[in-house]
């Protein structure tokens, strides 16, 4: 008995009303979306086979060429780590050209399906929906950076780095810079720390300065998993979540905030005829921020503050610094940035050779150097004397081959 499909049903049904001369054979390539010679094949041979004439020829048969289980399970561990967030197409392109799997789009997709990894895509227009604020301060603060001419031409390019709490919709800080660097938003944020305490959560983009998205190294490609930014590092260890955001509208009250800024901060920057870096944060600090968040706070639903006091003994300063690993070499120096660091010894050792520690570098530009936590005493050495150091060495070892000789 055949089990022929809806589709195989149908055009069984149509070929017996043109082979009973209900219907021309040109009427019947239009209903099924067929060409005329493809119905006179198709009519051909259901007369000969019945039923069964409509059902392809490789209907149920595998190719040569067939995918075994072992190339599905590799095609489905490539999507789910060297090609992460790939798109099917292309993925296989690169499948086809650099893993030499030919294949075909449709058999990845099916393929994926098939192991779970990929689930059909239903493409509907994006509709976004109004988040309704927190109810308490200091629940979350959103952080970002504006990059606008603020003083129209009158004096040099400043960016505005400041939170905004969700809550109240206050400004918890904000501070005019140079330059829209990692070290200039850890010094702004410090001043919402100290000012306000630690808040339970952070909104940010996914600009370099908040997200890792890519690295040099293939180890990291092929994991998916990229090491913290240093300002991730820092809200981690003072216990505050950071919450990404994917797109301008999801942050969109630090955005309008920011769009008010651009209009009345700029005009009144303007009738003041402000043209330095040094007069245009006074003029925020005491007078616009006050002002501003007079008038555009909303009262919060939940009264007091979830914002957390600093925990007793922890350094601000050693929170928000720069901190990198370093491996000390064989005469106890390491590098950093260009310049060698010479450790000197501690009551605890002599030497430090192949220990693994820790560079702080401070935003007033100072380094310190640890080692499972305790400073390490250290001084910077020159170019100079290191070369110096080393031609003496060559020297010795020369003078005792010749005397070898």
């Amino acid at each position: 008995m055949l089990n022929l499909t809806m589709k195989e049903a149908e055009r069984y049904k149509v070929i017996s009303e043109v082979n009973g001369g209900y219907l021309k054979v040109g009427e019947a390539a239009e209903i099924l979306g067929l060409s005329e010679r493809q119905v006179y094949r198709i009519k051909a041979r259901v007369e000969r086979e019945g039923a069964g004439g409509v059902i392809h020829k490789r209907k149920g048969k595998k190719t040569s060429l067939w995918l075994t289980d072992k190339i599905c399970d590799k095609i489905d561990h490539l999507y789910r780590t060297k090609y992460r967030g790939f798109n099917l197409t292309h993925m296989t392109e690169f499948l086809n050209e650099e893993e030499g799997i030919k294949v075909s789009r449709e058999s990845v997709r099916q393929i994926l399906l098939e192991k779970g990894s990929y689930t059909k895509q239903r493409r509907h227009p994006q509709h976004r929906q109004w988040r309704e604020p927190c109810s308490r301060e200091g629940q979350m603060v959103q952080f970002d950076t504006s990059d606008h001419d603020w003083l129209e031409g009158r004096g040099p390019k400043l960016y505005l780095i400041g939170g905004v709490d969700d809550a109240t919709s206050k400004v918890a800080w904000a501070k005019f810079v140079l330059t829209d660097g990692v070290s200039q938003i850890m010094e702004v944020f410090w001043g919402i720390v100290r000012r306000r305490g630690i808040p339970l959560s952070v909104y940010v983009d996914c600009g370099s300065n908040f997200k890792t998205t890519r690295h040099q190294s293939m180890e990291y490609q092929l994991k998916g998993e990229y090491p913290s930014t240093q300002f991730a590092r820092a809200l981690e260890e003072l216990g505050a979540r950071i919450i990404y955001a994917y797109s301008p509208q999801a942050k969109g009250r630090i955005e309008r905030k920011f769009g008010v800024f651009q209009d009345r901060l700029c005009s009144e920057l303007r009738l003041h005829n402000i043209s330095t870096l040094e007069e245009a944060n006074r003029y925020l600090w005491e007078k616009f921020m006050p002002k501003h968040n007079q008038m555009f706070s909303r009262t919060v639903k939940e009264p007091g503050s979830a914002y957390r006091p600093l925990p007793k003994g922890l350094s601000l300063k050693d929170v928000f610094c720069l901190k990198e690993e370093r491996t000390v070499a064989g005469d106890n120096t390491i590098s950093y940035r260009g310049k060698t660091f010479q450790i000197l010894p501690n009551e605890y050792r002599l030497s430090f050779f192949k220990a693994k520690v820790e560079v702080h570098e401070y935003l007033d530009g100072s380094i310190n150097i640890f080692y499972q936590g305790k400073k390490l005493k250290h001084k910077p050495i020159s170019k100079e004397k290191i070369k110096s150091f080393s031609c003496v060495i060559e020297q010795k070892e020369t003078e005792l081959v010749t005397m070898n000789y």
